[in-house]
């Protein structure tokens, strides 16, 4: 009896740590929106996935969001729904500070369309 009580407490941990550790990615990302510089480097992403894709209504539409900002780069990750989004389920970038996107990937899920 005590053991099934353990390991439910044990369970219970590891839930309110796993919690924790999304609170605070999602901090971590929070601060990361609220930087000055976000919204030009989020422009300069768009503006790139409109040139590389050559479909403006998705990257109008798209989701960016900042993964990381080191060193005067940020990671930066352009999110969009299929159909408009023919390169993939996601399209990673390495952006410099001066707004000059250096690396493009566009990244496939493994599950079929």
């Amino acid at each position: 009896m005590k053991s099934r009580n353990l390991s439910r407490f044990g369970a219970l941990v590891l839930l309110l740590v796993a919690g924790c550790a999304g609170n605070k990615e999602f901090k971590r990302i929070d601060a990361l929106r609220s930087d000055p510089a976000w919204p030009m480097i989020r422009a300069a992403a768009e503006v790139e996935v409109a040139h590389r894709d050559g479909n403006t209504q998705w990257s109008h539409s798209a989701y960016y969001a900042p993964k990381q900002h080191t060193n005067g780069v940020w990671v930066a990750v352009a999110s969009g729904a299929y159909p408009l989004n023919s390169l993939g389920d996601s399209i990673g970038m390495l952006v410099r500070d001066s707004g000059e996107v250096f690396s493009y990937s566009p990244r496939m899920s493994s599950h079929p369309k």
